[in-house]
């Protein structure tokens, strides 16, 4: 019975990948999470994004994820039995 090996490049590859989606995802929600009316605030001086909705973190939120479900996944696929 042969043992199978874990492709350290394929796994990096894919978690890479993922992050790639998990980014693109991440902005996406935070350019849907915006106030509609953020330009036209009276009361408060408007500063651009509040640090909730802050683009960068959303992006570097889904990175993190996607680096990681994308790294997890790889691994299990590479190293579940094949039938013969």
């Amino acid at each position: 019975m042969e043992e199978k090996k874990l492709n350290l490049k394929q796994v990096i590859f894919s978690g890479v990948m993922m992050a790639l989606i998990g980014s693109v995802i991440g902005l996406a929600t935070a350019e849907m999470s915006k106030n509609r009316y953020q330009c036209c605030n009276l009361i408060k001086i408007d500063k651009g994004f509040s640090s909730a909705k802050a683009p960068r973190i959303y992006a570097t939120v889904g990175a993190i994820f996607g680096f990681a479900i994308g790294s997890i996944q790889e691994t299990v696929r590479s190293l579940t039995p094949e039938d013969e």
